[in-house]
């Protein structure tokens, strides 16, 4: 299992899978093809039809500037994987070269069966069942597992994360005017910071300035701006959200840089065994596993055993069964920017009902529910699957 680095990623929005992604297989075209007179992109499955939306031809335009080059979207054709783009490379001596990649989600590729990027293989263990054996049996906590594996540099590495996402929140609660693209949606953010300064009830309710700290990173991703992928752009405000929460308790940046560890691990374990592509596995693998790495973040820095980490990660992702994901005109606005700030809030509430709920009693275990959150993705109908083609994304374009 590889690190949990590849869950926390610093980038431009909007799209983690969609932007990033290509952006990064144009990268391994031109490292593998360094001179090369012509390339034709073909983008097939949710790359085609949410493509415009999320910018993917704009940042391949973007990276190609000084090359000929064109891109089809090719909305017909089926292909094994929803975020799947070929790459027909024409050399200096007119020879064609084929490259199909996948974009997997978090910004990761798949070039010919491998994973190109710098991330490497990390832990010993593929399931948090021989997680926790292990750390039963070394009489360790989740923390000082994921400290065991990782590079000496892990905590330097969190703490950039860290600030980038508080950066993220203050330029969305600043920030003004509306959001790119043809459904001028007004960013809130700013507004509803200003009517919880002014509401006593607002300033003393936790979960509402987790909810605004979530809307803010979620309007600076709709925005294109820099944001942490956690594990995705379009769930990137949940952390944020409940890391807020966390503070306005009184805990320390170096208590909340700690509980990133664990919800690094949730996100990755949750990667490796199910998906975090809503292409893929809708929604729920990304809101949902989002959420789930938030309850661990929450159980992890109000010091909770690893058990009720376990389970607090399990509700959370098991509660997010289901969700499809269908941004209207395939803009990551509507329903994405709210859903960030709610899942925040039930991250809140996974992690409370953990602490009181019987853990010997469970009778779901997470690791269970990962696998049935990638089956039920995978069942889920295309149309719900980042495709706008059902769901609230054609109720609001009749």
């Amino acid at each position: 299992m590889r690190s949990i680095k590849e869950i926390f990623l610093i980038g431009h929005g909007p799209s983690s899978s969609h932007t990033m992604g290509p952006s990064f297989a144009v990268n391994y075209i031109l490292e593998k093809y360094p001179s090369p007179s012509f390339i034709k992109c073909i983008l097939y499955g949710s790359l085609a039809s949410t493509g415009k939306g999320h910018l993917t031809d704009y940042v391949i335009d973007l990276k190609l500037k000084d090359i000929p080059h064109e891109i089809i979207f090719d909305y017909k054709s089926r292909v094994r994987h929803p975020n799947t783009m070929e790459f027909i490379i024409t050399d200096e001596k007119g020879k064609n070269h084929r490259e199909p990649i996948i974009s997997i989600g978090g910004g990761t590729i798949i070039t010919k069966g491998k994973s190109f990027n710098k991330i490497k293989e990390t832990y010993p263990h593929q399931s948090l069942k021989d997680i926790l054996q292990y750390c039963q049996n070394k009489q360790i906590s989740l923390k000082e597992y994921v400290l065991q594996f990782e590079d000496e540099d892990i905590i330097s590495y969190l703490t950039d994360i860290y600030d980038a996402m508080e950066k993220s929140v203050q330029r969305g609660i600043s920030a003004s005017g509306e959001l790119p693209g043809n459904l001028h949606v007004k960013r809130k953010a700013k507004t509803m910071y200003l009517n919880m300064r002014n509401s006593k009830e607002g300033k003393d309710n936790m979960a509402m300035n987790a909810a605004i700290a979530s809307f803010a990173v979620a309007e600076e991703n709709a925005a294109g701006g820099i944001i942490v992928i956690a594990p995705t752009c379009g769930s990137a405000g949940v952390v944020p959200g409940v890391i807020s929460y966390l503070k306005r308790k009184n805990y320390s940046k170096k208590d909340i840089i700690s509980g990133l560890l664990v919800a690094g691990l949730i996100g990755i374990l949750c990667k490796t065994n199910g998906s975090i592509s809503g292409a893929e596995a809708g929604c729920q693998a990304e809101i949902g596993v989002a959420c789930a790495m938030s309850a661990a973040l929450i159980t992890t820095v109000e010091g909770y055993d690893n058990q009720i980490i376990a389970q607090a990660a399990e509700i959370a992702l098991e509660h997010s069964l289901g969700l499809t994901c269908d941004p209207v005109d395939g803009y990551v606005q509507i329903p994405c920017i709210e859903r960030c700030a709610i899942y925040a809030v039930k991250a809140i509430s996974s992690a409370n009902l953990a602490y009181i709920l019987p853990v010997n009693d469970a009778k779901v275990d997470f690791d269970t529910i990962v696998k049935t959150m990638y089956q039920t993705g995978r069942d889920i109908p295309r149309g719900y699957r980042e495709t706008s083609f059902a769901g609230l994304a054609k109720s609001l374009n009749k």
